[in-house]
This record gives structure tokens, C-alpha cells and sequence, in this order.
């Protein structure tokens, strides 16, 4: 919700495309439908460019970003993500009896650093982006420190 009452974070919902992106292709993806080939290549041109024009707008936020003192709550957002989440994941890898390909992609997947999309929706709502930002910057910075290891053990 935000600094936004419930009506406004509902409505803000519905205007978010990916909600209708989303309802869309588990339709199209159940049903076995295809999309026309015109349409396809525009929507494979703009998955294309989501990743760039992501990345230009980390660097805007990373620009505007200033320092607010707030180590504590970005010491415990890097742990979580870095530390907490992959040690999470195996525990639950081993509760679902995930094995092999399927384990290991879980157990990485969980071990990525903050995405990008974090600072999008927090810019979007007015959430704290200055830090949203800044824990997407730590994470991804400190992420080879815990992923390497990481990939050694589940290479092993």
C-alpha cells in the first residue's frame, strides 16, 4: 500500500500491466494458444529491451540516490538476501525433495541479488527508493562473495 490507503493500492494494482500480462499468458499458455507472428516479434522486441532500459533506470536511481544512514536496515536486508535466502532454499529443497537441475536452479535463484524490478516498484509507489536502490546496489556488488561458493557446492 505504501503511504496510499487501500482503495488507492487496489486501483494502483489494476493499472500495473504486468497484472494483465500475467492473466494473459497462463491463459495463452493453458489454452496452447499462440500469438499472431506480428504480434509476437513486437512483444519479443520489447522483452528484449526490458533488461537495458531496466538497467538505464538503476543508473538514474543510482545517481539520485543519497546516503540516509539506515546501515542497520540495509545490514539485514543484505544478509537476508545474500546469507538467509540460499541456506532458506536448501531447507526447503530437501522439504520438497527437489533433486538435481531443478534443485540447484531453485537454490540459486534464491541466492540472486535484489532485482532491479525492486527499485522500479519502489520509485513507482514512493517506497523508500533512495534504499530500495541501495540494497539492489550492495547485493548485486557483494553477490559474487556468496554465489561462488555457492556454485562449488552445488556443483559438488
Amino acid at each position: 500500500m505504501g503511504k496510499s490507503g487501500l482503495r488507492q493500492a487496489v486501483f494502483g494494482l489494476l493499472k500495473m500491466p504486468a497484472i494483465y500480462a500475467l492473466v494473459l499468458g497462463v491463459l495463452f499458455s493453458r489454452q496452447g494458444w499462440q500469438l499472431p507472428l506480428f504480434l509476437d516479434r513486437a512483444v519479443s522486441m520489447a522483452a528484449n529491451a526490458t533488461i537495458p532500459c531496466m538497467l538505464v533506470l538503476l543508473g538514474i536511481q543510482l545517481q539520485r540516490a543519497r546516503w540516509t544512514g539506515q546501515t542497520q536496515a540495509l545490514t539485514t536486508a543484505v544478509t537476508l538476501r545474500l546469507l538467509a535466502s540460499p541456506i532458506i532454499a536448501v531447507g526447503l529443497s530437501v522439504l520438497f525433495g527437489l533433486h538435481g537441475p531443478a534443485r540447484q536452479a531453485r537454490i540459486l535463484e534464491a541466492s540472486m541479488p535484489s532485482a532491479v524490478l525492486s527499485t522500479i516498484i519502489a520509485t513507482e509507489f514512493d517506497l523508500e527508493p533512495a534504499f530500495v536502490t541501495s540494497v539492489v546496489f550492495v547485493t548485486t556488488i557483494l553477490s559474487p562473495l556468496t554465489i561462488t561458493p555457492l556454485l562449488s557446492y552445488l556443483g559438488g
